[in-house]
């Protein structure tokens, strides 16, 4: 039995543009225009899985697919500074935005750590029941860096080295156990 799993990231939303910890912030026209641009070219979808953000489900009614939202894929939780500008929280309080961003074991204040975010994300991808077919997964950058530490076993300090742009497609496939990861693009050349 073979998955082929999507993974789609959200569009950028204004506030993550101006440099904002995420706060379940809405869509822009425009990105909800870019996101149906993409609604063709992903093909024939057997289910359509979201992370409950709103910014997630707007990405999918763009595409005009109905989406089940599944918790563990929510974006990570940034406590006290959610919502606030990066700069803002630099200059409060550097400290723990130093010791947040070099230790992947640190927490945000009231918040979860990076480390907490990608087992809560990587057990939900290893334990999901993946159906044959074509699975599309639309999530936050966050939680597709955490899918793709678990599908490809990498170890937690790889997440910074995976940048993830708004609206990127990852093409993940599973066969007996293994998942494989295909970059390119399907069109002949």
């Amino acid at each position: 039995m073979t998955s082929r799993i999507t993974l789609l990231c959200v569009p950028a939303t204004r506030a993550l543009r101006a440099g904002h910890f995420p706060a379940d912030d809405p869509l822009e026209p425009e990105a909800l225009e870019w996101a149906a641009r993409l609604a063709d070219s992903l093909g024939l979808i057997d289910l359509v899985l979201r992370s409950p953000e709103r910014c997630a489900r707007q990405t999918a009614d763009a595409l005009g697919r109905a989406a089940e939202a599944e918790a563990a894929l929510r974006e990570a939780e940034y406590g006290r500074w959610r919502g606030l500008p990066l700069r803002e929280v630099a200059a409060a309080e550097p400290e723990a935005l130093n010791a947040w961003l070099s230790d992947p074991g640190c927490p945000a204040p009231e918040g979860e750590s990076l480390l907490t975010m990608i087992e809560r994300v990587g057990d939900w991808f290893e334990h999901f029941r993946w159906p044959a077919g074509h699975v599309l997964v639309i999530a936050h950058a966050s939680a597709i860096k955490a899918m793709l530490l678990r599908a490809l076993d990498l170890p937690p300090q790889a997440y910074r080295q995976i940048d993830v742009a708004p609206l990127a497609r990852i093409e993940l496939s599973r066969r007996q156990d293994l998942w494989r990861l295909r970059l390119g693009s399907d069109d002949s050349a």
